[in-house]
């Protein structure tokens, strides 16, 4: 205590308690000391003065920075309710972690929000993986449960308790999911499919809506998952504890019914679902009591809920016809709650049924409706040895209603888990052992609590009394495995207040009594209770409340509950008249529902209506003395539930909801601790710091304290621990605050954060020491740097004055030159201007003079130009006319002579034909048809010669009238020339003659280049002829129109577009012939190649074996392992080869079949695979056959691989120390300390030699080894490596995400280097250019994340480009896992953290990396070599060396 004393010093962190916030955190403005009576604190209000006055004596400390977000809150200095209260918060809202362990037990938030942590990438990292050495997570606790099971052979149970909405099904889910993972292959096997489809069935029956949680279950479970002895699932279990049937009737606002009601309302439209005669859901009582905000649950779909519930009754092996029976009397029962019965008679006490709604509820379960109607409103009673009926009041037929509705409603319930039990049930096997699931309410307290909360508070505390007792035994195994000298640990029993409730004369005993009573009434039992608990033996746990006289109320070790007992009578006894279940036991329609109401043996070991009695006549005695009460059942099943759970070794997950509201990542502290308090988390750690819950190896004390202890130069095991116990007792001198053990060093609370101060303090020093030497060596250095500074200034100042006067004197002299000089050229140029100018004005007058003199002369000899233009373009016209005819003679002679040269080809080719049919007369029928398709192409040729004779005449014809028509346009136009008299053209403006001239230009540009286009066209020559007399003409009349120029460009233009289209579609016909006639070409070049396949198969017959020794090649297929490696690589291959081909070239294509059909199953028989590829006849499909093998043998070979290398990925990727001694000194508080109850034979194996990146290169060579010597393509062999990579890859990323130990600069810097020898490794291998050093980048990335600086705005812009190839939630999750081994380092600060986040937003979220991702695999073609039978090295040992040729 003194110890602890001395930390209550000035700028201590401490917690006051707070209305609101419950706790907050202050500090220490002076030194607290021994006697004071308050203690000075700043919080953030200002400064209070907090008195230390028992029993709250001095406010509780704060952990150590170090420790904030610790995972495990036993790892905490100090273990007290604020402290576990911060650490839960800081997880929850600044690393959005959910989960934290709390020694042996789980705590688990319920986000409210879609988590990235659930899939089958995370269900990979945690199989296998120690629970202390990964993130807290619902599936290491599976994992835990499954190896524990495995390794010890011993049963295990997994307890989710918490409040409704705190995520306790869905944490049960992802339970039972992981189990079907890594219990099943790797496709779930119909046991995992039938486990996992119970749970959409039992959610729709068992689940509703309710303020608190939306998917809320109203019952408890226990699921019993049954395994082999090989770890797999093989059947399943399920017990159900206190279904709650007043759901069924009644729902208070903002509350639903069960699931399966709305589901069958909402689907009611099927064709199937009609015969319901169903409504909305808001029609019936039974349904709408919750109002209509209730009806729909935001984000479900009803219709799509039942599809699913109905699919997991097809996987459970209910039929459709089976599955309607269960609609209709779900059905039937919302019509039952629609019955409308009122009162009648004098004073009410008869009663009347509205029959509408009882017809449909008569005619769904077939029974009859008359007999149904008079049993609902009367009753039978006994009065003297003789049977009365004698009819029921209003409000008791509405209660007999009710009560029959909630009757069939657990009938069915419970006929639904024996139906789901019975699919479950191991067929094969029975189970070696199994693991529990049990997802049960937690403790519950409302404004009126009534029976339902009894029962959940009566579980919990039986399950809180398990809990204490088995957290004991816990710490006391731990000490007798250490050899402590201990003391038995006191903790809170709550033995007392469950004696109270299920002890002699106890609340349940007086409740049964109360129930046996013929006027049995809540007071009297009331009553009972204040005279038996109060007054004649007085309990702690009860008290009677003061303004009531029917409640009572008991302090549950969680909080403390008054319970109204109004209703505890009805609800004990859950009564059902007996006649209407014999109306419903008589059903000829529903087989379903007969069997739901059967009678089981009177004494029978289990009644066929566990949570309901039948209130029958009084002849029958024998059967009512075995009627069991709710609460007596209720007492049996929970007895059998804890035998079950104390044969087990029990997990614990306990789930809290943060806030009522529902929203994501809100943190109510109220809420939270009142649920720490009730789920015994709280109650874990006072159990835990009662003892020694500081516990550290002394290796790792003495790494971390080592400035304390002396020695410093020690290495051995003995030497450490020696100078471990030397030096506490200096350090600690209170010898009760720490314990020595065989292996480890106990500290009760706060003395590892006393141990923390002194190391401070003593570094403080070191450090002050170390700065003044450093300070006085840098103020030293940094005078005498100054005086050389000095001198040089000085030096270096006295010349730079000197060169400034000498530069001053020669810039005076400079400038008296440049003056001078400048004058000169200023009055130079200003002459220069001045006769540029007079020579300008000259130019230009002289231009204008001869211009008007050139107008003048321009107007006196225009009519001589026009006649010398129209003489000029005649003759130019008539030249072109004899070039162009002599052009066209050239082209008809060219032609001629190609067409001569073509025909003595085409003959040579023919007789090449008639030499080919000579040599091979095999051939001579396709010659024959190359022939005639010749002769048809020789006519086809004729036709079109005739063809282009004719139209060459057509063409002469037109040419000879387009001359006529031209001579006769001359003829014309010389006509009109002289006619027309020389007029003065006074009009005509010398622009628009300049405009004509330009349009005649650009007209006779146009013709000429459509013309030459035309022209160099090689087959269009005749249609060329046409078009250039075409464009005469226009020519011609364009000459004419020179009185319209906008006409003429726009004609031209028109008449420009028109030939480009003509002269576009005949260079595609041409086009067009020419490929028919190459592809006529090529046909006849393929034929004339098939002629050389004589010789080709000659040539191959040569290298035949004779067909009966065919069979012995396939010795190679069949030979031993050991010998098969010290073959020639590709012998098998090779032989297997030359057979097919001989076969092949011979025709045989039995042999040939037969051949590949035993390659096929020797190959199957090799790979240890059963299933027969079927074979057909053609060679094909065995080629696709052999391909599937191929891929078949590449995949086992990576399966193989995989194996052997998945165990070694972490230890050697993560967790060896390549670099030794660079993390010695740095391990962090807590780090590598096993959680307590961890198994110690683990920690032995943790404690041998871990594998290092040598195994895995040792791995990887033998594989490169052996893919070598067996000469496979390199191209393959990347890829199989590429897909190893991967797997290294990921699986390091992932784990590294999840393990906050290996998220340290030191870490980081070991992984780099571990992945380095990695990628050298494939360089050294070339295998580099498949992809697999570019897979390796995210984790090369992530080891760089871990050593970059994490504090500035540009270290995250930094991140943001260094680490593209992790993703936003990857970064994000190293960051939140930062931990530093060191005083040197910091945390990560949550501005950071933000930064990044903001910088990478928008990309999607990805947590782990695919493990399972198998890349695409393609084998290349390679040709067979030119290999010969006898230039194979056969060994003798084949006994196939006949094979060679003599």
């Amino acid at each position: 205590m003194i110890g602890t004393m001395e930390l209550y010093a000035k700028g201590a962190s401490v917690w006051v308690p707070d209305p609101e916030a419950v706790w907050v955190s202050a500090k220490l403005l002076k030194d607290y000391n021994l006697g004071d009576e308050n203690v000075v604190l700043q919080i953030s209000d200002g400064r209070v003065q907090y008195p230390v006055v028992p029993p709250s004596g001095l406010p509780p400390l704060a952990n150590p920075d170090i420790l904030e977000g610790e995972n495990d809150l036993t790892a905490l200095s100090f273990l007290h309710e604020p402290a576990v209260l911060h650490n839960l918060r800081v997880r929850f809202l600044d690393y959005s972690s959910i989960y934290t362990y709390c020694g042996i037990v789980l705590v688990a938030l319920n986000p409210y929000d879609q988590l990235p942590i659930y899939g089958e990438e995370v269900i990979d990292a945690y199989s296998g993986q120690d629970m202390a050495d990964m993130e807290p997570h619902i599936f290491s606790v599976a994992e835990e449960a499954y190896r524990t099971m495995t390794r010890e052979e011993k049963n295990q149970s997994i307890i989710i308790s918490g409040e409704s909405g705190a995520g306790k099904t869905v944490s049960a889910k992802f339970t039972m999911r992981y189990f079907a993972v890594v219990g099943g292959a790797a496709q779930q096997t119909s046991v995992e499919e039938r486990v996992l489809a119970s749970n959409p069935i039992m959610e729709s029956i068992g689940n509703a809506k309710t303020t608190r949680n939306d998917n809320s279950s109203r019952f408890g479970k226990y699921i019993e998952i049954g395994f082999g002895r090989k770890g797999d699932i093989i059947g399943a279990n399920m017990r159900t504890y206190l279904l709650e049937k007043s759901r069924v009737v009644f729902q208070v606002l903002q509350e639903r019914n069960y699931h399966i009601f709305y589901q069958l309302c909402a689907s009611r439209d099927l064709p199937e679902m009609r015969v319901l005669k169903l409504g909305g859901a808001e029609t019936f009582r039974y349904t709408n009591q919750g109002g209509e905000d209730s009806m729909q649950i935001p984000g479900t779909d009803d219709v799509v809920d039942l599809e699913r519930t109905r699919n997991a009754f097809t996987i459970l092996g209910v039929p459709p016809d089976q599955q309607m029976e269960l609609f209709r009397i779900l059905a039937a029962v919302l019509h039952l709650g629609n019955v409308n019965i009122q009162a009648s008679g004098r004073g009410g006490d008869r009663s009347y049924i509205d029959e509408r709604s009882l017809s449909v509820f008569s005619k769904l379960l077939g029974v009859e409706r008359t007999q149904m109607a008079h049993w609902l409103c009367h009753r039978r009673l006994a009065v003297g040895g003789e049977m009365l009926v004698k009819p029921m009041p209003g409000q008791q037929s509405l209660e007999a209603r009710d009560a029959l509705a909630k009757h069939v409603y657990g009938q069915l319930f419970t006929w639904t888990v024996t139906r789901l039990n019975s699919a479950l049930r191991a067929q094969s096997e029975q189970p070696k052992s199994f693991i529990g699931v049990l997802d049960i309410y937690g403790f519950e307290t409302f404004e009126r609590n009534s029976f339902e909360q009894f029962c959940i508070n009566y579980a919990n505390e039986k399950l809180q009394q398990q809990f204490n007792r088995h957290v004991f035994q816990l710490e006391q195994e731990e000490y007798v495995r250490e050899e402590l000298p201990w003391s038995r640990i006191e903790f809170s029993d709550n033995q007392p207040c469950i004696a109270l409730i299920e002890g002699q004369l106890g609340l349940l005993d007086l409740l049964d009594e109360e129930c046996r009573m013929p006027k049995g009434s809540e007071e009297s039992w009331a009553r009972k209770l204040y005279d038996q608990h109060q007054s004649n033996n007085p309990s702690p746990h009860f008290r009677k409340p003061r303004m009531s006289n029917t409640a009572f109320i008991i302090l549950h070790f969680a909080d403390t509950v008054q319970y109204e007992c109004d209703g505890f009578l009805d609800k004990n006894r859950d009564t059902v008249f007996e006649e209407p279940i014999n109306i419903l036991r008589a059903s000829q329609v529903s087989p379903l529902v007969s069997e739901l109401f059967q009678q089981e043996p009177v004494g029978g070991g289990k009644s066929s209506l566990p949570n309901g009695n039948l209130r029958s006549g009084p002849g029958k005695r024998a059967q009512r003395e075995h009627k069991l009460t709710v609460g007596f059942q209720f007492r049996q099943s929970l007895q059998l539930l804890m035998d079950t759970l104390n044969s087990t070794t029990p997990h614990y997950v306990r789930c809290i909801k943060p806030n009522d509201l529902k929203e994501p990542f809100v943190f109510d502290p109220k809420r939270a601790v009142q649920q720490l308090r009730a789920c015994g988390v709280l109650e874990t750690i006072r159990i835990s710091a009662a003892g020694y819950p500081s516990r550290w190896t002394y290796a790792e004390f003495f790494s971390r304290y080592r400035v304390l202890l002396r020695g410093g130069g020690v290495q051995t095991q003995e030497q450490i621990q020696a100078s471990c116990q030397m030096a506490l007792p200096e350090l600690i001198p209170d010898p009760e605050q720490y314990c020595f053990g065989k292996t480890k060093v106990f500290f009760r609370a706060g003395q590892v954060a006393l141990l923390e101060r002194l190391r401070a303090e003593r570094l403080r020093a070191a450090g002050v020491i170390i700065q003044s030497w450093v300070r006085g060596w840098l103020g030293r250095r940094r005078y005498i740097k100054t005086r050389w500074a000095t001198l040089t200034i000085q030096r270096y100042t006295r010349g730079a004055l000197a060169r400034r006067l000498a530069d001053i004197l020669r810039y005076t002299k400079a400038a008296l030159v440049i003056q001078k000089t400048y004058r000169m050229v200023a009055i130079r140029q200003m002459f220069l201007m001045i006769r540029e100018a007079t020579v300008t004005i000259q130019a230009f007058t002289r231009g204008l003079l001869a211009r008007r003199q050139y107008r003048l002369v321009r107007k006196r000899w225009h009519k001589a130009v026009l006649l010398q233009s129209a003489v000029r373009g005649w003759l130019t016209r008539r030249a072109y006319r004899r070039v162009r005819a002599a052009i066209v003679l050239m082209q008809c002679c060219v032609r001629r002579r190609a067409a001569r040269r073509e025909l003595v080809k085409l003959k040579a080719e023919a007789r090449s034909v008639e030499k080919f049919r000579e040599l091979n007369k095999g051939m001579e029928v396709k010659l024959m048809q190359l022939q005639l398709r010749a002769d048809l192409k020789a006519r086809e040729s004729g036709a079109l010669r005739e063809t282009l004779q004719a139209e060459r005449k057509a063409h002469d014809t037109e040419l000879d009238a387009l001359r006529g028509a031209l001579v006769k346009l001359e003829n014309q136009l010389e006509t009109q020339l002289q006619t027309q008299q020389p007029q003065p053209s006074t009009t005509i403006t010398e622009e628009e003659m300049e405009e004509r001239r330009r349009a005649e230009e650009k007209a006779a540009q146009e013709i000429l280049r459509l013309t030459q286009v035309g022209l160099v066209r090689p087959n269009g020559s005749e249609t060329a002829l046409m078009l250039f007399l075409r464009l005469s003409i226009i020519f011609v009349i364009i000459c004419f129109m020179s009185m319209h120029p906008e006409c003429v460009v726009q004609a031209v233009a028109q008449e420009g577009k028109t030939l480009t289209a003509e002269l576009d579609e005949e260079r595609r016909k041409y086009q067009g012939l020419l490929r028919e006639f190459t592809r006529l070409e090529q046909r006849y070049e393929n034929l004339r190649e098939m002629s050389m396949l004589t010789e080709v198969l000659t040539h191959y017959i040569q290298l035949h074996i004779p067909l009966a020794w065919v069979p012995a090649f396939l010795f190679c297929l069949y030979v031993r392992v050991d010998s098969a490696l010290s073959l020639p690589p590709g012998l098998a291959a090779s032989v297997l080869f030359l057979c097919v081909r001989q076969a092949d070239c011979s025709g045989d294509k039995t042999r040939a079949r037969s051949l590949c059909t035993a390659a096929v199953t020797a190959m199957k028989g090799a790979l240890k695979d059963e299933d027969l590829v079927p074979l057909t006849s053609d060679l094909s499909e065995l080629n696709r056959a052999l391909s599937d093998l191929c891929i078949q043998a590449y995949q086992q070979l990576l399966s193989i691989s995989e194996t052997r290398l998945q165990p070694i990925i972490v230890p050697a990727m993560l967790e060896s120390e390549m670099i030794p001694g660079l993390s010695g000194s740095g391990v962090k508080l807590g780090n590598f300390r096993k959680r307590a109850g961890s198994d110690p034979r683990a920690v032995e194996r943790n404690a041998g030699e871990t594998p290092s990146m040598a195994a895995v290169l040792r791995e990887l060579g033998a594989l490169h080894t052996a893919l070598s010597r067996q000469a496979l393509p390199p191209t393959l062999m990347e890829q199989a490596f590429r897909q190893l990579t991967h797997l290294l890859s990921a699986s390091a990323l992932n784990s590294l995400l999840l393990r906050k130990d290996m998220c340290s600069w030191s870490r980081g810097l070991q992984i780099r280097y571990n992945v380095s020898q990695l990628e050298e490794w494939l360089r050294s291998r070339g295998l580099q250019a498949g992809g697999a050093v570019a897979l390796l980048e995210p984790l090369i990335q992530a080891a760089q994340l871990l050593q970059v600086g994490k504090k500035t705005e540009a270290d995250a812009q930094a991140l943001v480009h260094t680490c593209t190839a992790l993703s936003t939630q990857q970064i994000v999750k190293i960051l939140t896992l930062y931990t530093p081994h060191s005083d040197l380092e910091e945390r990560v600060t949550l501005n950071f953290i933000r930064t990044v986040q903001v910088q990478y937003r928008g990309q999607p979220p990805q947590l782990l990396m695919d493990v399972r991702r198998v890349f695409p695999v393609t084998f290349p073609y390679l040709p067979p070599p030119p290999v010969r039978a006898d230039q194979l090295d056969i060994p003798d040992s084949l006994k196939i060396s006949f094979l060679r040729r003599p």
